[in-house]
């Protein structure tokens, strides 16, 4: 690995290590783009708009990924709104399709040139680790392996590996799958599968075919099934990436990401998710790991760079002072100490105890003498390179690697099958469980719409302090079951927790807002109900209820909202109850969750189970709010309370009280057809009728007066 940074170094620090970010305005684009591409092997160039604060922000994590890795690539920035920057030709145009001229397709849009002949566009979200860690497999987009067992702990860290077994690296295939696992960036940042290489007779024996023809292309999949890729003689990066991307199945993928996965898998199968803060300084990942808890904050790795290494003599001391002392002993030149070294791995059992020691000296002779012909100061500069570079590691190694996170996964996702393999319960009642990990800190708001990170046990609200929550969903029985957070996440816990929702003895979790009053009649027109009030009213159908399930966060929800105030004033009546629902803070029953949120339903008391809701389509005003209300209503009931409406309205009685006459002539001439049709049921028509004629009297007479 030293010896590949090292080398990549060497071909690829050129003039611009103390360039600054090439930028538009102030600078030609086309000629910006020439010179990034001729100054390094990787370039990269940002495009934005100024008026966007997510770009704004974007552009700040930039600007920090473009100081610690001047020296590995040339960076730029365009901003598209300007006038004088041009931003087109930033996607390559298909033949013969003229697609928004090439221009950038979202905002920002990071498009990355490697070797002046692959382009692709980074797709991954924009926090300073995520960047760093993108541009980390840039310069190190393949792993090379020796042994099967390193292709074991390659596999249990990622979804899937594909592995390229060539007679050497100076070979065509070599760069046409140095290419594929490049191009395959553009589709996982994250490296959650994973490219390997391994030449030779190393090849042969790690798959244990002696009879195998190089080159040779394989994938091992989740669940540890060889595929050939069976097109040897044609190495295309495209063909082998279309190749690829059907068998990284997202059923079978560990299980790090987002909580989008959560869904996907849902459809399918129960899943356990685990939210896991990996900022914290305590957190579960030693748990997993076997280790103490993690120690120590982010550092300035930037420091590395800028502070000199002590000069040979000094460094070759120190360095001396860590090896054994019958390693230095009679040695006077660099040489007789690499021999010396040499020599060591041939001594006592008790020498390999200061292995250690004996590398970090081996690393910092080799480096000086395979850079012997340059300068003193270059050779400090790279040795300052290689400090940083492994602080930036040690870093992402605190905020928790995907390769952790899926590792991780794979482990509880094998342990919760042999649960299930071994439950006492009925097999044919249960399935397996998928597993997803994301980060907790990053999608805190997916776990307070969710419910999870409000859970209360017996009252009191403490949460887990190793910042670990894990909950299942079982859509096939609509239901989300949390794990206790009052004591500290272990793996015995977690165990106990999957047992029983085996046996299904875990109760459900619905979100039920606490509301800090009783509702009452005579405080509002309209009443705010959580979930238990809600489904107590509908079940209890004392009257007409009209809910409105809104959220807060929506406008849409407001303007409605609003306009049910002003009916209900106008309409208010024990025989109508308006309700307002906040969906965010409380669950529903499938057959109540609406997938358009304003949503304003009538259930009439007559007739609950015939409930209508607003069209979508109709504009929202009140106006149409109460004509849609009054038409879901028995015509007695509309006609009662549009009369109650007119007592109120002084101002505009004559127009309601006109209103109500046309609408009682209305039912009467509908009830004319009914004596027609229905004659069993005259007489009660007939009670009808009278009753409008009594209407209509009263409304004669008030328009009189």
């Amino acid at each position: 690995m030293i010896l590949f940074v090292y080398i990549w170094i060497g071909i690829g620090l050129l003039p611009l290590s103390q360039a600054a970010i090439s930028e538009c305005p102030t600078y030609n684009v086309p000629l910006m783009r020439a010179e990034l591409e001729a100054a390094s092997e990787v370039s990269l160039v940002f495009y934005y708009v100024s008026w966007s604060s997510d770009a704004r922000q974007a552009r700040l994590v930039y600007d920090g990924v473009a100081h610690y890795y001047k020296d590995y690539a040339s960076f730029g920035a365009v901003d598209c709104w300007h006038l004088q920057c041009n931003c087109s030709r930033t996607h390559r145009q298909l033949p013969g399709m003229a697609i928004n001229g090439g221009y950038p397709d979202k905002w920002p849009t990071l498009v990355v040139n490697y070797g002046r002949k692959l382009k692709l566009q980074y797709q991954g979200a924009w926090h300073f680790e995520d960047l760093t860690r993108f541009m980390n497999n840039l310069i190190q987009p393949i792993d090379r392996i020796h042994i099967t067992s390193e292709l074991g702990a390659l596999w249990r860290i990622s979804d899937a590996v594909v592995l390229a077994l060539l007679e050497s690296a100076d070979s065509q295939e070599y760069r046409r799958f140095l290419a594929t696992a490049i191009h395959w960036l553009e589709f996982d940042p994250e490296r959650n599968v994973r490219f390997a290489v391994t030449f030779g007779q190393r090849a042969k024996e790690i798959l244990k075919l002696e009879q195998i023809i190089l080159p040779q292309l394989v994938l091992i999949d989740n669940r540890y099934i060889l595929h050939s890729y069976n097109k040897s003689n044609i190495w295309r990066p495209m063909e082998i990436l279309h190749w690829i991307r059907p068998k990284v199945n997202p059923l079978q993928a560990a299980g790090y990401g987002t909580p989008a996965k959560i869904a996907i898998k849902a459809r399918h199968m129960p899943v356990l998710a685990m939210s896991i803060r990996m900022r914290k300084e305590h957190s579960a990942m030693p748990l997993a790991i076997g280790e103490e808890a993690l120690r120590g904050e982010n550092v300035d790795c930037e420091k590395y760079s800028h502070e000199d290494v002590l000069d040979y003599q000094e460094s070759r001391y120190r360095s001396l002072m860590q090896m054994p002392m019958h390693l230095y002993e009679g040695a006077k030149t660099s040489e007789q100490l690499a021999n010396n070294c040499y020599r060591a791995f041939q001594l006592s059992e008790a020498t390999l105890t200061n292995y250690y020691s004996i590398n970090e000296f081996l690393n910092y002779l080799w480096s000086h003498h395979s850079h012997e012909n340059d300068l003193e100061s270059e050779t400090r500069h790279l040795m300052g390179l290689h400090k940083r570079n492994r602080c930036l590691a040690h870093t992402h190694s605190q905020q928790g690697t995907p390769a952790l996170k899926i590792g991780i996964a794979k482990m509880v996702a094998k342990y919760s099958h042999l649960l299930w393999q071994h439950s006492t319960a009925e097999l044919s009642h249960n399935r397996s469980l998928a597993v997803v990990l994301f980060d907790g800190a990053k999608y805190r708001d997916f776990l307070q719409q969710l419910g999870v990170d409000q859970v209360q046990l017996n009252g009191n609200h403490r949460r887990d302090s190793s910042g670990v929550q894990a909950f299942i969903v079982d859509a096939a029985a609509e239901s989300v079951h949390v794990m206790p957070q009052h004591q500290t996440f272990t793996y015995q816990a977690l165990t106990e927790f999957i047992k029983q929702f085996y046996a299904r003895q875990l109760p459900r979790v619905q979100r039920n807002h606490i509301l800090n009053f009783v509702p009452s009649r005579d405080a509002s027109y309209i009443q705010n109900y959580n979930r238990h009030l809600l489904l107590q009213a509908l079940q209890r159908a004392n009257a007409t209820n009209v809910v409105l399930i809104h959220r807060p966060d929506c406008e849409l929800s407001a303007i409605m909202s609003q306009e049910v105030m002003q009916v209900a004033a106008l309409l208010r009546s024990p025989d109508v109850n308006f309700i307002r629902f906040n969906s965010q803070a409380n669950d529903l029953p499938w057959e109540l969750t609406m997938s358009v949120t304003p949503a304003l339903l009538v259930f009439p008391q007559s007739r609950p189970t015939e409930s209508a809701i607003f069209p979508i389509d109709m504009r929202v005003d009140t106006a149409n709010v109460m004509s849609f209300i009054l038409a879901q209503l028995e015509p007695e009931q509309q006609l009662r309370l549009v009369l109650a409406s007119c007592r109120r309205r002084l101002r505009h009685a004559r127009s309601c009280l006109d209103f109500a006459g046309k609408l009682v002539l209305q039912h009467v001439s509908q009830y004319l057809r009914y004596w027609e049709i229905f004659v069993k049921e005259r007489d009660i028509i007939l009670s009808h009728l009278k009753q409008f004629n009594e209407m209509h009297i009263a409304i004669e007479s008030s328009i009189k007066l």
